[in-house]
């Protein structure tokens, strides 16, 4: 795919000459990321005919025009952490939207902050707690865009026990869609501010994100407001140290403890009690492995680590987790403290003893899930099976059942190294958890790559037929036609709806889809 003289020039006429290209070394950057062979057969994804960074809500309006003029199909990212963010069976043109960095204002009485695309979780929560405030914290990490994970994109983290799932999140949003028109969701229409996503008349934050998100398949978020929670640490947090092991102070009002539990039915119902209560700030299920490997800088000094424990360890540590407990006054420490610490003598839970290295980096994973990253390193590359979320009963029972029903039998095979049930798994804001089941695969063996994808076939099989939702990556829509029929019959068919909002809200299907629905010919 190439573009037109006549295209380029209209692009380039709205962004500037220096913030568009068509040079191959600067468009390969943008066709590779992690698990694309497993869901479109190559390593990497196909190359775009150019790449465009507008600056401003008014450029990225006017790239979308030059899109349906020219019928150049695009997608816009932010970080671009994820395979929806660049990947695609089809070249598209990519909208990079890194020039869009501005937090444009923190609300502290009214507890929203107003971003661009490009703000990142690190960034908005470096300069939040100084304003004693926090945004949602995701999964996958500090560098994540916070209009990504909260608008167009999961959102689950180790933070949403406290914070709520980003997806519920947004306030008021600036919306470009695909025909080039901009929409201002909630009060921004009204000019009356940023604090509410809804009204005057009916909401469209439903179908602007739904659950998992668009990934772009209707239209660009320019600009959003996101809510806020309260912050009760200090309001700087400096690390100490040389990379990649920091160190960082635990402040004084804070408790972190990594937890064994002697059986899940101990381990659901200490979830479930420690979210009634509303005392964590971070809930995380993670096994003791991964808190290892927050404090060790390699492979090799993760395998001295563990390579003498004996076997019947992993057993006993089969049901583990994080949490991290904050308080806004020394009277509330002490009452979380003697609540949490009965919580952990009534279902007999062992509390993993920490040294202070292990206890500074879990204490900052939790609040910012800035060791996700090292805790992916393990092999040259992996997905998220069966990830989705409900009650936590349901999803760890799913997880044993994932484990059981799908990951045994491939692992058997020797060319995947499934992580069994479900090592990572986050409490959200009402009891609810988002669970995903890790898959480690080797990129360069074509069987090792052709396992995971059956993993991720027998996943869009077997969810819906358990009534756990669709799609084995995150709830994403349209990985592939295939998904969508299999689960039809168990969720109303709800795509067929998707499938005429995409078609209503985008006529020339300029805005590319591979994530989301196409409406049926």
């Amino acid at each position: 795919m190439t573009l037109s003289k006549e295209a380029y020039k209209a692009l380039k006429d709205v962004v500037g000459p220096e913030n568009i290209s068509e040079e191959p070394a600067i468009l390969d950057g943008y066709c590779f990321i992690w698990a694309n062979e497993v869901h479109f057969g190559d390593k990497f994804s196909a190359r775009p005919p150019a790449v465009v960074l507008p600056g401003s809500t008014e450029e990225v309006q006017g790239v979308v025009r030059v899109c349906n003029k020219y019928n150049i199909k695009f997608r816009a990212h932010a970080s671009g952490w994820e395979v929806p963010a660049i990947s695609a069976s089809k070249p598209f043109l990519p909208v990079d939207l890194r020039r869009m960095n501005r937090i444009v204002e923190i609300d502290q009485k009214n507890r929203f902050a107003v971003v661009e695309p490009y703000v990142s979780v690190q960034l908005l929560f470096t300069e939040a707690i100084k304003q004693g405030l926090r945004p949602a914290s995701v999964g996958c990490g500090p560098s994540a865009s916070i209009i990504a994970s909260s608008t167009s994109h999961f959102g689950c983290g180790h933070s949403s026990v406290s914070t709520d799932y980003a997806g519920r999140t947004p306030l008021g949003v600036e919306w470009v869609l695909p025909d080039g028109e901009v929409l201002r969701v909630g009060a921004p229409g009204t000019g009356a501010g940023w604090f509410s996503g809804d009204g005057p008349g009916p909401s469209l934050r439903g179908i602007m994100r739904g659950l998992s998100g668009a990934n772009g398949g209707i239209g660009i978020i320019t600009k959003a407001a996101v809510k806020m929670t309260p912050w009760y640490g200090p309001p700087s947090i400096k690390p100490q140290g040389k990379p990649n092991i920091y160190q960082y102070n635990v402040p004084e009002n804070f408790i972190v403890h990594q937890l064994v539990f002697p059986g899940r039915e101990q381990m659901n119902d200490f979830y479930r009690a420690v979210v009634e209560e509303g005392i964590a700030h971070g809930l995380q299920r993670n096994g003791v492995a991964v808190a290892l490997m927050l404090v060790t800088s390699s492979n090799d000094d993760f395998w001295d680590a563990i390579k003498d424990s004996p076997p019947e360890m992993a057993e006993v540590y089969k049901f583990a987790g994080s949490i991290l407990v904050d308080s806004a006054s020394p009277r509330e420490l002490a009452y979380r403290t003697k609540l949490l610490d009965s919580m952990l003598d009534k279902w007999e839970i062992m509390s993993f003893p920490l040294d202070d290295t292990l206890k500074a980096n879990l204490f900052y994973n939790l609040v910012t899930g800035q060791g996700t990253q090292r805790a992916f390193r393990l092999s040259g590359s992996f997905l998220s099976g069966f990830g989705n979320q409900e009650a936590w009963d349901a999803m760890s029972n799913a997880s044993r059942r994932a484990a059981e029903d799908i990951w045994a039998k491939y692992e058997a095979g020797g060319k995947v190294a499934a992580a069994g049930e479900a090592p990572w798994g986050a409490a959200l804001g009402d009891t609810c958890s988002h669970v995903e089941s890790v898959v480690v695969y080797d990129q360069l063996d074509p069987e090792s790559v052709q396992a995971a994808r059956d993993i991720i076939l027998e996943c869009d099989e077997k969810m819906p037929k358990w009534h756990l939702g669709m799609g084995s990556f995150e709830g994403c829509l349209s990985v592939g036609a295939r998904a969508q029929k299999l689960a039809a019959p168990y969720c109303l068919d709800f795509m067929k709806y998707e499938k005429q909002v995409k078609k209503l809200l985008d006529p020339n299907l300029a805005a590319e889809a591979s994530w989301y629905v196409m409406p049926d010919d």
